[in-house]
């Protein structure tokens, strides 16, 4: 799992570096976990083993743009929510990335974007299933990212952050803002 997490400072970013942290155990099909403070953004990357067609990302970026809008007038939230999804192509392997705002991205979310994901590139998503989590272990690690979550909501930081797994270990690296 977890095996060494490297941070150059831990300073009032510590349940933002958590949060980096859980999310990249809780879910191996993220590749990499940022936050950008300023704007008050999560994004989250994803590696597909092909290039993409162009309509299989506009199909992709429609399905979870309206998947997050439809959760979001579920939970009545008053405020738009800030999403954003794009691709970038890495020779043959195509990069997904989701940009959603802290504001109203709750860890359900999260999960809901895991299996929008899961279901439109299956055998073709890049995952690190080294070492699969049992149900109880997955259950807590939801609960502390959505403890985390709202945590960062209520505070500020000054730190862009971004995490990423790196032979077996979760790293995450912060850096001025």
């Amino acid at each position: 799992m977890v095996k060494e997490v490297r941070s150059k400072e831990v300073d009032g970013s510590s349940a933002s570096i958590g949060l980096l942290v859980s999310i990249l155990v809780r879910y191996p099909e993220i590749c990499t976990v940022s936050y950008t403070p300023d704007a008050k953004m999560l994004g989250f990357s994803f590696m597909v083993s092909r290039r993409l067609e162009d309509d299989e990302v506009r199909g992709f970026r429609s399905r979870a743009l309206d998947s997050i809008s439809v959760y979001l007038d579920l939970l009545k939230f008053g405020d738009t929510p800030m999403a954003e999804v794009s691709a970038t192509y890495l020779g043959s392997v195509t990069q997904i990335q989701v940009t959603r705002d802290v504001a109203t991205l709750t860890g359900d979310e999260i999960s809901l974007l895991i299996g929008l994901i899961i279901d439109a590139f299956d055998d073709d998503l890049v995952t690190d299933r080294s070492e699969d989590l049992e149900e109880e272990e997955m259950i807590v690690q939801e609960e502390f990212i959505a403890n985390l979550l709202v945590d960062l909501k209520e505070t500020t930081q000054e730190k862009r952050l971004i995490g990423f797994r790196e032979g077996g270990r979760v790293i995450v690296y912060n850096r001025p803002a």
